[in-house]
């Protein structure tokens, strides 16, 4: 049951939501401590070396660029570090959501639709921090291939993880419009549960992805902006001919190929917009399966990503990326992130630190 505030009308008692504000699960805390036994088991269940992470594991590449923070940004969304136009040194990670595919320790091919992530990290940013685990001077943005969040919450993580590995073994079958075919009684109540789930995910999957530089990336679930709240997506400039798949050597790791070809000749921009919540039923913030109307809200650019022309596919780079970490957590506390969803993924900062103790051994 959500706690959520509430007032008598018409002698009837109706929630009333607020801007900005999280209403939690009383079980909660109990869920994600059940969520941190799954994550470790799983990374000291993998059977190579290193162990990747449980989120986002395959990387298609780790860049370096900068965040200019535009000159003119209107009054009401100068806020942390777009109080002041600057700019920031930052490194970016593009990454596939789906780990390994077969016993040999490789990952799901390119050519297989998946959740595409960006992960932004600033360097040198100062002010109070959301999390006490959090790196000093540090502000990531962690952003995917589609504007809402396939889980409501954080409990449903517990349904999604035995139905996903159901389907995955053959114990749940789908007919080919995505309807369950055959589903166990004892998977049944956790497919019930997040059946809202699979065709969100499926719309995601369907996707074709030329590149990780020609993509849109939003941060689905919400986060504060100041004494409100927001959610902020990520744009790429696109210019000349789109990256041809059919052309790719190695179509497995396409989207690294991509990548490669297009910093070679030149670099690549991306517009970071804001998306202010205007109505706190319209626009739910423990629910990141509900789109935000950008009729209602629209969004506003507030900075420029711009990442350099690189050789990036290097032993060196291929190691730092393995070592970074990216959490919504490392952030500023004008940025904290809301709702069930993102108070789960306060986790990342420990399961980083446990993975890289599992490396070093």
């Amino acid at each position: 049951m959500i706690l959520a505030i509430t007032k008598e009308r018409n002698n009837q008692e109706v929630n009333m939501l607020e801007l900005g504000q999280e209403y939690f699960p009383e079980d909660e805390a109990q869920t994600i401590e059940e969520l941190v036994n799954i994550f470790e088991f799983l990374m000291r269940d993998y059977k190579f070396s290193p162990t990747p992470r449980t989120q986002h594991p395959k990387s298609h590449g780790y860049l370096q660029g900068e965040f200019i923070i535009e000159e003119n940004i209107p009054d009401q969304l100068k806020v942390g570090i777009f109080a002041n136009p600057k700019t920031y040194p930052m490194w970016v990670r593009f990454s596939n959501g789906s780990g390994f595919s077969d016993e040999n320790g490789n990952f799901q091919p390119d050519t297989r639709g998946d959740i595409r992530g960006i992960s932004i990290k600033l360097m040198g940013v100062e002010g109070t921090k959301a999390f006490e685990n959090s790196a000093v001077n540090e502000q990531d943005f962690i952003a995917v291939n589609t504007p809402v969040f396939f889980l409501r919450d954080a409990k449903a993580y517990l349904d999604f993880f035995p139905v996903v590995n159901g389907i995955r073994d053959g114990k749940i079958t789908m007919n080919a419009d995505g309807t369950p075919q055959h589903i166990p009684d004892e998977l049944k109540p956790s497919y019930d549960a997040i059946a809202y789930s699979l065709p969100l995910l499926n719309n995601v999957r369907s996707q074709v992805m030329t590149s990780p530089l020609e993509a849109n990336y939003w941060s689905a679930t919400p986060y504060k902006f100041g004494d409100i709240a927001m959610k902020y997506a990520v744009f790429p400039h696109i210019e000349g001919e789109q990256f041809n798949i059919e052309t790719a050597k190695d179509k497995t790791n396409y989207l690294r190929e991509a990548m490669i070809k297009h910093l070679a000749e030149k670099e690549a921009y991306f517009d970071f917009c804001i998306q202010l919540q205007t109505d706190a039923e319209k626009m739910p913030i423990e629910d990141p399966t509900v789109l935000w109307d950008e009729k209602e809200s629209p969004f506003i650019k507030v900075a420029t990503l711009r990442i350099f022309q690189q050789k990036f596919n290097t032993q060196e780079r291929i190691k730092m990326d393995e070592k970074q970490s990216f959490s919504p957590w490392n952030c500023l506390e004008e940025y904290r992130p809301l709702g069930g969803v993102n108070r789960a993924r306060k986790i990342y900062a420990d399961m980083a630190d446990f993975r890289n103790k599992i490396n070093q051994k």
